[in-house]
């Protein structure tokens, strides 16, 4: 599976567990926790394609490597999915809901607005009316301040139960696969330059 075929697979696959979980539970809570679960597996898979291609070549990685715009897209549906679940937790009294949150409610609202802006620049007419500079920038941005907020929120959960402790270790093994490749190619810079 494929392209937008792929993308469709899991808009579809998220759409009918937030509908099950709604029909079954009517609880908002779920879908908040259970589109981060799935907004965590995906933006796991294409934060650590293009590392994982690069360290261990196979029809897998590669794979994954080529669907990993698809698979961002799916992060930003499921992300869609988890927003619309914090809307329907807050509206009954939008402004009660404000005043609980901490500030990492405009940290949370600032990755919503450069997920979606790289979910609408993955768009190819929109990505080529753009500088290469600039989409990287946004894109590579988006990714390490997707990482940052999944990292510092588990990590702030490891305290309520050790439970939380194995999302925290896959954030912090994908990002040591990251740092791998990238120590790997500038010490190929090092070694071409000497």
């Amino acid at each position: 599976m494929r392209g937008p075929r792929l993308l469709f697979v899991i808009a579809m696959a998220i759409a009918t567990m937030c509908a099950a979980i709604m029909f079954a539970t009517h609880e908002p809570t779920l879908v908040v926790r259970w589109t981060a679960r799935t907004s965590l597996l995906l933006f796991v898979l294409a934060y650590v394609a293009r590392p994982a291609t690069a360290l261990w070549p196979s029809s897998t990685t590669k794979w994954l490597l080529r669907e990993r715009k698809w698979i961002g897209d799916g992060f930003a549906v499921s992300h869609l999915a988890h927003l619309a679940g914090i809307v329907a937790l807050a509206a009954p009294d939008v402004g009660g809901f404000a005043r609980k949150q901490d500030p990492s409610l405009v940290i949370a609202l600032a990755m919503f607005a450069v997920l979606f802006a790289m979910a609408i620049t993955s768009i190819d007419r929109v990505r080529a009316a753009m500088s290469k500079r600039a989409w990287n920038a946004l894109h590579r941005t988006g990714m390490h301040l997707a990482w940052f907020i999944f990292t510092v929120t588990y990590a702030g959960r490891l305290a309520r139960s050790p439970v939380w402790g194995l999302p925290l270790a896959v954030l912090v093994g994908i990002a040591a696969v990251r740092f791998a490749v990238w120590r790997r190619s500038a010490r190929r810079r090092v070694s071409v330059t000497a």
